[in-house]
């Protein structure tokens, strides 16, 4: 557990309309803003260059787009995404990795055939055995 943890206590009426006035604010400022920014700015271009223009809604994917980009690229402590060949396996590895499979699929059969063969066992009646042990012990 977090020994410095901080929690926000939200008591009446006006703390309710903070918290909605906070909330309002960091979406205007966060989403809504970039949103019509990005879509303003690809309207600009658009004109220019023969595109269509887009509209709020369209903005505001195009600002997500923008936004999850730059996240992925600029994380430094992961890689969310990696670019790289994969390791090849070398004929020993490969072998292994065959002979595995098959004994996978041989048991798989195996286990298949005895469940088949096996009949199901019958459950007896407890309520006899409890009033055997009753009659026995009197």
């Amino acid at each position: 557990m977090k020994r410095k943890t901080k929690v926000i206590q939200v008591s009446g009426l006006r703390g309710i309309f903070l918290m909605i006035f906070i909330a309002a604010c960091l979406a205007a400022g966060f989403i809504a803003f970039p949103a019509i920014l990005a879509m303003h700015a690809w309207n600009y271009f658009a004109n220019m260059i023969a595109f269509p223009v887009i509209n709020i809604y369209q903005g505001l994917l195009l600002w997500a787009i923008i936004a999850i980009s730059g996240f992925i690229i600029n994380d430094r402590k992961k890689f969310l995404v990696a670019f790289k060949a994969p390791d090849r396996l070398s004929d020993e590895d490969m072998r292994k990795l065959m002979e595995r499979v098959k004994m996978q699929a041989q048991a798989k059969a195996l286990n298949s055939m005895i469940l088949k063969s096996a009949k199901p066992v019958e459950k007896e009646d407890k309520v006899d055995d409890a009033s055997e042990n009753k009659k026995e012990n009197v």
